[in-house]
């Protein structure tokens, strides 16, 4: 009897002290994730670069920053692989946006600014980002969210996403997306805290990075969708919001348009012209370029193949991923996505405000996913779909609707697997093969496997 009443004194010590903190300071340990997937990123970095400090050959944005402070806006970098050509100059056609994230980099090193450290150093800010949204997201519709699904969500962006794999290698296609995406995350950041608080300042700095993001990947524009639901909140608080909010608004978004047009204007002599029709680049893209059909209904089917169905395949033999550098299905290398369908069961049981803005939502990933089926590449040379990014962090969201209602076991295998693909196809794609004697890559199956559980016994302690 008295074994049975120290025990549960230690219990009640448990419960008492450990879960008490890990509910009051779960910021703390979800900080501690993000530090993991940082480290991640900065090991696979070093493992693929051999020196993080030193640029690749296409930091480009680096060479735009010079250009800018030089008055030009033609870059003069050691390669000119999949630049613009016009006129005998050679122009970015990425979105400009990202140089001012890069700028303190600039402003240090200059010309030796390495890519691959400010493209980790973003991954990982990502990570940061993209939980902090989780919580206004989630303070907004009033969820309750175990430590355990947060977990999920935050470990599952950082580690079984194209976040990890766009993090780790610098070079200009991968870090126009993570800044992209970064500007994209602080969109959303401000604007569920402007649903929350209705403090117009948080409307209209939600509205800059919006745009900034657009300036940075042109195929975000659709995420504009979203500001619909901020008149269907509007109706449904009854606080409608003032017609000077929305001229501004208006103002804004046409100041940033302008700023686009001028810039095209000043490189090609034509506002509407981004530089993609004379984009230099391997023989394919070539071909399609002079075809003058960016986007086409004959590239769906080519592209939905190596979005949708083209799984990776694995050799237990080398224990390494085998990929396909066009692409590989998003289901098979991001697996959270399989709980797509979960989502859509359950939208019977949402009220109104969210049924709302599922709908809104689904329309903005409609509608993106369809603009990139008709793009002319399927963001060639890569591991994965990256460029499904456009939407991820969005779906991720959504998620956080369903999640109480799936199992850990489920939870703990989608991670584990999306790990464990994610890692080594990264490796391999750079023919780096690692087995399951790299200490870091075990250490951190472990770690994830043991918090999971970890968090998960407190919380049913706790109840």
């Amino acid at each position: 009897m008295q074994i049975g009443h120290s025990i549960k004194e230690k219990g009640g010590v448990i419960n008492n002290s450990i879960v008490p903190f890990f509910r009051k300071k779960r910021y703390r340990v979800a900080l501690l994730f993000c530090m993991i997937v940082g480290t991640i990123y900065f090991y696979c970095a070093v493992r693929i670069t051999h020196n993080i400090f030193a640029p690749t050959d296409e930091a480009y944005y680096t060479y735009l920053l010079d250009a800018f402070f030089h008055g030009h806006t033609n870059v003069t970098p050691p390669n000119q692989f999949d630049l613009s050509l016009f006129e005998n100059k050679w122009y970015l056609y990425w979105g400009p946006a990202p140089v001012l994230l890069i700028l303190p980099f600039y402003l240090v090193f200059h010309l030796q600014a390495s890519d691959v450290l400010y493209t980790a150093i973003g991954g990982t800010v990502n990570v940061v980002l993209f939980y902090g949204v989780m919580q206004e997201f989630k303070k907004y519709f009033g969820l309750s969210l175990s430590l355990m699904a947060e977990a999920f969500l935050v470990l599952s962006f950082g580690l079984a996403s194209p976040n990890f794999f766009l993090s780790v290698a610098g070079m200009i296609c991968y870090t126009n997306q993570i800044f992209a995406t970064t500007y994209l995350l602080l969109f959303y950041l401000l604007y569920f805290r402007f649903l929350k608080s209705e403090k117009h300042s948080h409307l209209m700095l939600c509205a800059v990075f919006f745009c900034l993001a657009c300036l940075s990947r042109y195929t975000l524009v659709f995420h504009g969708i979203l500001f619909i639901y901020v008149f269907v909140h509007s109706n449904i608080s009854g606080r409608a919001i003032p017609p000077k909010i929305i001229l501004a608004l208006g103002l804004l978004t046409l100041a940033f348009i302008s700023l686009e047009a001028f810039y095209n204007f000043v490189r090609f002599h034509d506002v509407l012209e981004t530089g993609h029709r004379f984009q230099v680049g391997s023989a394919k893209l070539d071909a399609v370029v002079k075809s003058n059909e960016i986007l086409s209904p004959g590239y769906f089917l080519h592209n939905a193949y190596y979005c949708f169905l083209n799984n990776v395949h694995f050799s237990p033999q080398s224990l390494s991923v085998i990929m396909d550098y066009e692409g590989n299905s998003i289901f098979s290398v991001y697996p959270a996505l399989l709980l797509l369908p979960v989502l859509f069961c359950k939208r019977k049981n949402a009220d109104k405000k969210r049924m709302s803005f599922v709908t809104i939502a689904g329309i903005v990933i409609g509608l993106n996913l369809l603009a990139l089926l008709l793009y002319q590449a399927t963001g060639t040379a890569q591991f994965g779909y990256r460029y499904v990014f456009d939407v991820l962090p969005l779906i991720f969201l959504l998620f956080m609707f369903i999640l109480p209602s799936i199992p850990i076991v489920i939870q703990i295998g989608l991670l584990v697997y999306g790990l464990f693909v994610n890692f080594y196809g990264s490796m391999a794609f750079y023919s780096l093969f690692p087995s399951f004697a790299d200490p870091v890559f075990e250490i951190v199956i472990g770690a994830v496997i043991a918090v999971f559980i970890f968090t998960e016994r407190l919380e049913e302690t706790s109840q």
